[in-house]
């Protein structure tokens, strides 16, 4: 499988632009829409970066390999979206970090037609991805090899955005995807799919989701960066209590059923919201690195040290410091 960064199309753009104190102007880019980027979206809409004296104007992406360019050509700050995107830039070189986790483990469900009852269905079948590089093209891999299929058996090709995977396999054209929740479920009970694999259920670890940004920027704006965080972890709290406030802030960048929207609430914010509070999976990360290594010989024998994609000392601080027991109170 080729695993590469490429340039998508930026979706939208939410602006933030009346403030009442001292406030940083910052950009924040999500790439690779879930439920769980309600995190932001929630701490955006209700002022929690504004009450931590910073200005966002927030970047929805339709994959996250966009964001990641706009991240490494300073064109945002800071990126939420899988930590394979950090891994693969500081391969070739560049100084990205990891400073929360958010999903660590592959949030991924494979769904196939009819027919395809378990993994090994999908010898000499088409597969659907977003993106070759991105954290659909890592979990397809994984999942093959996870039930002993060569990954060369099976065809994937790069559609884009979960919709236009959906249509496909609705359509015939491919006979599995991977989605995450809500998209999942859609396509399960609405178009009569099948689901041979729920990759976290499996626990299969991976930085499915996560906060990253420039060292460089991190060594010369701690103290904003300290204050992204915690306006993402109060948003993070906010959201798990008050769930009318966030399926409505969902519906804003997400289209599906009602019912629908609640599971996909329930899964990402009710069940797994609290993975920002740790850092990435070493055994993921690690993952995606001998992934990475098959095919750019830069990879070999790198580690997450060597790379440098950990970067914990900030989450660290913030705990030392009593915020996140005083926000659970």
């Amino acid at each position: 499988m080729k695993l590469l960064l490429s340039v998508g199309v930026a979706v939208g753009l939410l602006f933030v632009s009346t403030i009442t104190l001292a406030t940083d102007k910052i950009r924040i880019s999500g790439g690779g829409i879930t439920p769980l980027h309600a995190i932001i979206w929630v701490a955006n809409q209700e002022g929690l970066f504004k009450k931590y004296g910073l200005e966002v104007e927030y970047l929805t992406m339709n994959s996250g390999t966009l964001g990641v360019q706009t991240l490494l050509s300073n064109e945002s700050q800071f990126l939420f979206s899988t930590g394979a995107l950090a891994i693969t830039a500081n391969v070739q070189g560049a100084d990205l970090a990891m400073i929360t986790g958010g999903f660590n483990l592959f949030a991924f469900k494979v769904v196939g037609r009819p027919d395809i009852k378990s993994i090994q269905d999908l010898r000499g079948k088409k597969v659907s991805i977003s993106q070759f590089g991105s954290a659909t093209d890592f979990a397809v891999q994984s999942s093959l090899e996870k039930f002993g299929v060569d990954p060369k058996q099976v065809t994937v090709i790069q559609l884009g955005a979960s919709s236009n995977r959906l249509t496909a396999l609705i359509n015939g054209a491919t006979e599995a995807s991977l989605f995450t929740e809500p998209f999942a479920t859609m396509a399960i009970k609405k178009h009569r799919m099948n689901l041979p694999l729920d990759m976290a259920d499996a626990g299969m670890p991976y930085p499915q989701s996560c906060l990253m940004i420039k060292r460089s920027y991190l060594d010369a704006n701690r103290d904003k960066a300290t204050n992204v965080v915690k306006a993402l972890i109060e948003g993070m709290f906010l959201a798990k209590r008050d769930r009318a406030l966030t399926i409505q802030v969902i519906k804003k960048y997400i289209r599906a059923d009602d019912e629908v929207y609640g599971i996909g609430y329930d899964y990402f914010l009710g069940k797994h919201a609290e993975g920002l509070l740790s850092m990435p999976d070493r055994k993921g990360v690690e993952l995606v690195i001998g992934q990475l290594a098959r095919t750019n010989p830069k990879a070999k024998g790198q580690t997450p040290e060597t790379l440098r994609v950990f970067e914990p000392g900030l989450l660290d601080e913030i705990k030392k410091s009593g915020f996140i027991d005083k926000l659970r109170k």
